[in-house]
C-alpha cells in the first residue's frame, strides 16, 4: 500500500498521474467490479423495499377483511336471534301451529 501512496503523492506533486497499462487495466477492473456490486446491491434493496410495501398492503387488506368478517358474524348473529326470527315470521304472516300431526313410516 505504501507503493500506492507513494505513486499518488508523487503524481500529485508533479501535477499529473502516470500510469502504466497494467495498472490502468487493474483500476478499470476494480472500478467496474465495484460499480457492478453497487448496482446489484441497489437492485436487491429496491426489491426488498417493494416486497416490504407489498407485505404491508397485504396485512392491511387482511386486517380489513378480518374486521369485515367479524362485522358479518355480528350481523348473522343478530338476524339469527330468536326474537328477530319471530318478528320476521309474523311479518310473513306465519303463525304457530295449533295442531301437529306426525307422519311416520309403517313398519
Amino acid at each position: 500500500m505504501s507503493d500506492f501512496l507513494e505513486w499518488v503523492t508523487h503524481g500529485a506533486k508533479r501535477g499529473r498521474f502516470e500510469m502504466d497499462s497494467r495498472a490502468a487495466v487493474a483500476l478499470a477492473v476494480m472500478v467496474g467490479t465495484l460499480t457492478m456490486v453497487m448496482a446489484l446491491y441497489l437492485i436487491l434493496i429496491s426489491r426488498t423495499a417493494a416486497q416490504g410495501r407489498t407485505i404491508e398492503q397485504l396485512q392491511a387488506e387482511l386486517f380489513r377483511l378480518q374486521r369485515e368478517n367479524h362485522q358479518l358474524a355480528v350481523e348473522i348473529a343478530q338476524e339469527s336471534a330468536v326474537p328477530r326470527l319471530w318478528e320476521r315470521a309474523q311479518t310473513l304472516g306465519l303463525v304457530p301451529a295449533e295442531e301437529i300431526e306426525f307422519v311416520g313410516r309403517s313398519e
